[in-house]
């Protein structure tokens, strides 16, 4: 079990799904939260509670991470508060379901914006932070990332490009103690949701990975510890895939 001794971990895209499960994961092994979100406040304010009811810590910062002047404002401010940032993740983003003929170029900026931009803006901020005491920054890419699949013309493309800035800040920051690594997750719901029903073509979809079934938050959130932990000190620039085998497999037809 990881034991964060009180290191503080900035989260983008904390509010909920995936991003409330890295919170709530990280402070039940005693990281102390920097939950970031952009509009939802409501759904972070509940994260928050769920998290100081389980004894952890955490406060919560809003932020337009497209844009350096407000990624700066937060990081002086959660420095400020806590005294530094020792891991980062990257998990906020956005997605356009459409092919590459059907989308728009407004929703080709945005997801590629939103993915890819906010987490390099994030990223070289936070590492300003670490260059003296080093630290750890994972980026939630996506199984998309690594093979096609349809309808996904911009998210696919932008979270490739998050694949490909993991390698080269993890090259560049090493020799500052600073690791770089990155989780890909395949198709990922609450489990007993009953999702199945409301999305039939994914559950199709899901039926023919090898694992046979969808991934659940807290799985995505253990690979982001791990990763966050000391018991990966030695890995850096790496994606862990967690999709069921989906990848190795390519059990979607193009």
């Amino acid at each position: 079990m990881s034991n964060f001794n009180n290191q503080v971990a900035l989260v983008t895209g904390g509010a909920k799904g995936i991003g409330r499960a890295i919170c709530q994961e990280l402070a039940s092994n005693g990281a102390r939260i920097a939950l970031v979100y952009r509009h939802d406040r409501h759904s972070a304010e509940t994260t928050a509670m769920e998290i100081v009811q389980a004894g952890g810590q955490v406060q919560l910062y809003q932020a337009e991470l497209t844009e350096r002047s407000s990624v700066a404002k937060l990081v002086n401010q959660v420095v400020a508060d806590w005294g530094g940032i020792d891991i980062l993740v990257n998990n906020a983003g956005a997605s356009a379901h459409a092919s590459l003929l059907e989308l728009s170029d407004s929703q080709w900026q945005t997801v590629l914006q939103s993915n890819a931009t906010g987490c390099f803006i994030t990223s070289t901020e936070v590492a300003k932070i670490m260059l003296e005491r080093g630290g750890s920054i994972i980026s939630i890419a996506g199984a998309s990332a690594h093979r096609c699949y349809p309808g996904a013309g911009a998210f696919g493309p932008s979270k490739a490009a998050i694949v490909n800035l993991t390698t080269q800040m993890a090259m560049e920051w090493a020799q500052y103690g600073i690791r770089v690594n990155g989780v890909s997750p395949g198709p990922i719901r609450e489990a007993n949701s009953g999702w199945q029903q409301q999305e039939k073509v994914l559950a199709e979809e899901v039926s023919r990975l090898p694992l046979s079934r969808a991934g659940t938050p807290l799985e995505v959130a253990k690979a982001v510890s791990y990763l966050a932990s000391d018991d990966a000190g030695y890995t850096t620039g790496q994606m862990l895939i967690v999709d069921g085998g989906g990848v190795c497999t390519w059990y979607l037809a193009p």
